[in-house]
């Protein structure tokens, strides 16, 4: 007869006192599972955390982590995907329908794009009580810059009728401060939404270090 496989500390204890009752590693032990060339799950959690900090680990895409010692593809993969689904479940961002005017709000409907490797521009669109009907991407750029036309941007809000919009692009850098020409392409934006009849609320650069207001900062000109 075949002995039963035993079974793995942290998983049993997982399952008795809950997640937060194991370390890092534990918890990201559990996702590898089996570590390649022999190495036990527990060596190869360790080893990645010594290598990337656990702050560096969670935004990092699966092609990153995937070739470092005892990781393949569908591991890298796993342990990627588990960081995405724990940031979907905790930030819950605005649900259509839910008013979406302050700033913070617009930052967590758009934290996935604070994150993104190239720039893109988005245009949230909002009815008249400002609520939230949806978010569109509607230009993507380089590394510094995305180059938006105001058709573009307001191509969205013509189309499905909304009555204001809110205007936002990322920093991959990760800082959210203004540069001189999105300053420029803020006032061409609300210059072109007040010719086409959509009131332009705010321009929000959202970033991993935060996100920056027009409004909030002042420099919304009426």
């Amino acid at each position: 007869m075949t002995a039963a496989a035993p079974i793995d500390p942290p998983r049993e204890r997982l399952l008795a006192e809950g997640p937060r009752s194991l370390s890092d590693a534990e918890l990201l032990a559990l996702l590898v599972g089996v570590g390649a060339a022999g190495r036990s799950a527990r060596s190869v959690a360790l080893a990645l955390l010594e290598a990337v900090p656990i702050e560096e680990l969670a935004w990092a895409p699966a092609d990153a982590i995937a070739g470092r010692p005892g990781l393949g593809a569908a591991r890298a993969a796993a342990i990627a995907a588990a960081f995405e689904l724990g940031r979907r479940a905790a930030w819950a961002p605005p649900r259509r329908g839910e008013r979406c005017l302050d700033p913070g709000r617009v930052h967590e409907l758009l934290r996935h794009a604070a994150h993104a490797e190239r720039e893109g521009f988005h245009v949230v669109l909002l009815d008249v009580r400002g609520r939230l009907l949806r978010a569109a991407q509607v230009a993507e750029g380089s590394l510094t810059q995305c180059p938006v036309s105001p058709r573009d941007a307001l191509r969205p809000a013509v189309r499905e009728g909304a009555h204001s919009v809110v205007f936002a692009h990322n920093h991959p850098s990760g800082d959210p401060s203004p540069s001189l020409e999105d300053q420029e392409l803020t006032e061409r934006l609300r210059a072109a939404a007040d010719l086409v009849g959509v009131l332009a609320r705010d321009h929000v650069i959202v970033a991993a270090g935060g996100y920056y207001s027009f409004v909030e900062a002042g420099r919304w000109r009426r």
